[in-house]
């Protein structure tokens, strides 16, 4: 058992359903604070009971999850409706000129694809590498070839599963926004995941408003028009200095970015996806941003 408890259930055709965000699901970065179990099963059946639709596994220290778990893990999240991703293992970077390093980074994202797969997941998030002594381009053109040869070794091994490119948030790490959407252009098998918090720090784009939110919708589904029918995305506020993100931060700490104006632009737009709370406060603020969501999903309906 577990000792979350979230919002009241609402009863619908006979039976007992959650109160989801309509089209789009939310969720924590992790197995909920609240759940007094820790493994991945008890996570899923946490988020269930505070009705979240989502939860993001967390391979970012290694991935400790064999076949018959993440088989199992895959069934408990279908049977209560939880949709799983997984995030790889910090330690990748594909920019590497160093070969043993650029093949552990490759090794770890397939590993992580392969547990996700096997749990029904849709999609692994990963961070691209670092630029170190490479120039933007030379980062590129490393991170597309290593990430060809982990395609290629998923295919052979039956593994199907998108590889998400994380917008990064530090300014010495390859993965800003523009650069995950030209990877996602060249390479089919790989969407961008929007984590508007790194993109904030980073300097990619400052979002103060709901007009900045919009402007990145619009430039994904102008370069890639099926992205919003079902993205993946990260956020949490964020503290950070002029080389970059520093650490997360619970909303309503320094409305760093505002998580209000995107669950509206979401809302109006009928997008579908998965936002996951990266906050420190995982289901706290992740139920935050759901249900606000769903203020405005009932308005626009």
């Amino acid at each position: 058992m577990t000792n979350c408890q979230g919002p009241e259930m609402e009863r619908a055709d006979g039976g007992l359903k959650r109160t989801l965000g309509g089209s789009m699901r939310f969720g924590p970065a992790g197995i909920p604070i609240c759940c007094s179990g820790r493994s991945t099963l008890e996570g899923i059946r946490c988020c269930s009971e505070l009705k979240m639709g989502a939860m993001e596994m967390e391979f970012v220290h290694g991935v400790r999850m064999n076949g018959e778990s993440a088989t199992l893990a895959g069934k408990i999240a279908r049977d209560l409706d939880v949709r799983l991703s997984s995030h790889a293992p910090y330690y990748v970077n594909l920019c590497t000129s160093d070969k043993v390093k650029a093949e552990n980074g490759m090794r770890h994202i397939l590993l992580a694809a392969k547990a996700t797969a096997l749990a029904g997941g849709r999609i692994t998030v990963f961070h691209p590498g670092f630029y170190q002594t490479l120039g933007k381009e030379e980062a590129f053109l490393a991170a597309k070839k290593r990430l060809v040869e982990i395609k290629e070794r998923m295919d052979a091994q039956g593994i199907k599963c998108i590889l998400g490119a994380e917008t990064v948030g530090k300014k010495s790490s390859f993965g800003g926004f523009e650069e995950n959407l030209r990877m996602a252009r060249e390479l089919d098998f790989v969407k961008p995941v929007i984590d508007f918090a790194h993109m904030h720090a980073r300097g990619d784009l400052k979002i103060t408003g709901e007009e900045d939110y919009r402007k990145i919708f619009a430039r994904l589904e102008a370069e890639l028009p099926d992205y919003a029918k079902e993205f993946h995305s990260h956020f949490s506020e964020i503290n950070y200095s002029d080389k970059g993100e520093l650490n997360h931060l619970p909303l309503g700490t320094r409305n760093e970015p505002p998580f209000a104006p995107l669950m509206k632009v979401v809302a109006e737009n009928g997008y579908s996806g998965t936002i996951i709370c990266e906050s420190p406060k995982l289901e706290e603020d992740a139920l935050i941003m759901q249900n606000e969501y769903s203020k405005w999903a009932k308005k626009k309906n």
